[in-house]
């Protein structure tokens, strides 16, 4: 993934320099100049439905899943401008990169329309930072059916998203021996430390199981 980074830097690069750029503002609300900035419409851009907000460990959002189907992850503290503009059950459109192997979508820049003013993303989140809950996390547990796999801005298994919008996160070290608990259909239980709030509940897996009286301990390194 390193090669596609670079290229995507390239890309906006490219963009910035272009000139007459469209004119856009930051998450923040701050309107940017069209000469110190990219025009975001020159990105792939891709459309849907926000069926939820996903939650993460540590009680934040940094994520949401199309009633279309894939999921778009941004930074945590972007969330409430994306909640104002694309609310549950409304159409958004998305800016940004969508890995190679799965259904996921690395926000860049938003808007409710194609005539509203797009809003860039600050940062690029490519990695899971709200991956490791906090200390003191809440010892949740989980049990539900799988409606899709969760996926790291890369496209790799990172959990699943269970149909009531419950995330459950496993360790990297532990995915690989995870795979048939995570698969949509598939009956799946979880232990570890986490959040509750408005969005549902999201832990990091310390224990796996198809139901809660079926848990094991996870191989490896829980953190």
């Amino acid at each position: 993934m390193r090669h596609g980074r670079r290229g995507l830097l390239a890309v906006l690069a490219v963009a910035a320099s272009a000139g007459g750029g469209a004119r856009a503002q930051t998450a923040a609300g701050r309107r940017s100049e069209p000469d110190l900035w990219f025009d975001p419409t020159q990105l792939p851009s891709f459309t849907g439905t926000v069926e939820r907000y996903l939650p993460n460990p540590r009680g934040e959002v940094d994520g949401l899943i199309f009633k279309e189907g894939p999921q778009v992850v941004f930074p945590p503290d972007v969330a409430d401008a994306v909640r104002r503009d694309a609310p549950t059950g409304k159409s958004v459109i998305i800016w940004g990169i969508r890995a190679r192997r799965a259904p996921v979508i690395t926000m860049l820049a938003f808007a409710p329309s194609s005539d509203a003013t797009p809003v860039v993303v600050d940062r690029f989140y490519w990695r899971l930072g709200g991956r490791v809950p906090q200390e003191g996390s809440a010892a949740l547990r989980l049990s539900g059916t799988v409606k899709q796999p969760y996926y790291t801005p890369q496209g790799e298994v990172a959990g699943a998203i269970l149909e009531d919008g419950g995330v459950v996160l496993v360790p990297a070290a532990a995915i690989e021996a995870s795979q048939e608990l995570l698969r949509p259909g598939q009956a799946l239980a979880a232990a570890g430390p986490g959040r509750e709030g408005p969005d549902g509940r999201a832990l990091l897996a310390e224990q796996l199981g198809s139901a809660l009286d079926a848990l094991r301990p996870l191989a490896g390194p829980s953190r």
